[in-house]
């Protein structure tokens, strides 16, 4: 199955995440919100289990995991090694820099994967499962959110009356997330698609918080310079207005993908 976005550049993935770490939790209050929806998910599990935090951040729901599993063994992973420092100030598991596309565990060594608005982030979703399946033992569970393609659909139109050039990452649908998970070998259990609509004093506190958390665009096509204030004006003056009468403030919409899968017995 072939997937025609635009992707991430992952050296600048690890580059952009790392940076961002020391200002990250004070902005990631959206990532928050779903980590902690995403808690529902998680299956009851016996004793004595390894427990993969795929794309950790700072370890806030590496933490919570380790609560939640009191006798598992939770490891962090993730790209960005300045993101791993602050995970390990916070929670006394391991933390492992490792990329999700070629994890750095055996085969069938993992009861649990979890993974909070990370997948996005990856090159291939057939690629990204099919490591997850390899690591998970049969009828291991993975435990995913990740971002739909209406996430920042506001701010991708406003740059279309700019240019053609791609200043927004892309995001895959729900159909190929899922086709993804079914090739990789996996059993869906759950799944949801919600929209988070989120309220901004003005675009760029938008564009502020993005750059806070990481959230740049890293697309291959991506403008390779800085943006003058002329067309900065444009894409501001472009971006949908929230129809308040003498108000700067906008929305920005996150569509959220959200699930839970068991990985099937045999390679796919």
């Amino acid at each position: 199955m072939s997937v025609s976005l635009i992707q991430p550049d992952k050296r600048l993935v690890a580059r952009s995440f790392g940076s961002a770490a020391s200002s990250y939790d004070g902005v990631a209050e959206l990532q928050r919100y779903v980590g902690r929806r995403l808690l529902d998910y998680l299956p009851p599990l016996a004793g004595g289990l390894c427990i993969l935090d795929v794309g950790a951040g700072t370890g806030v729901f590496s933490q919570i995991l380790g609560e939640t599993y009191p006798s598992a063994h939770i490891v962090a992973l993730d790209i960005a090694e300045g993101m791993l420092r602050c995970a390990q100030d916070r929670f006394s598991g391991s933390c492992v820099g490792g990329d999700a596309e070629a994890l750095p565990f055996a085969a069938s060594s993992v009861d649990l994967i979890f993974s909070n608005l990370a997948i996005q982030w990856c090159v291939c979703p057939v690629a990204t499962f099919q490591e997850f399946h390899r690591v998970l033992r049969p009828g291991g569970h993975l435990v995913f959110s990740t971002f739909g393609p209406m996430t920042l659909q506001e701010l991708r139109y406003a740059w279309a009356r700019v240019d053609v050039r791609s200043h927004v990452n892309e995001f895959i649908e729900s159909s190929i997330l899922c086709q993804a998970l079914s090739e990789a070998g996996f059993a869906a259990l759950e799944f949801q698609a919600t929209l988070q609509t989120l309220e901004y004093v003005d675009v760029m506190s938008l564009m502020r918080e993005l750059k806070g958390l990481g959230a740049r665009n890293l697309t291959a096509d991506r403008p390779r310079h800085l943006m003058g204030k002329g067309a900065m004006g444009k894409m501001v003056a472009a971006y949908p207005a929230t129809g308040s009468i003498d108000s700067t403030s906008v929305f920005a919409t996150f569509e959220v993908f959200a699930g839970s899968a068991v990985s099937l017995a045999g390679t796919p």
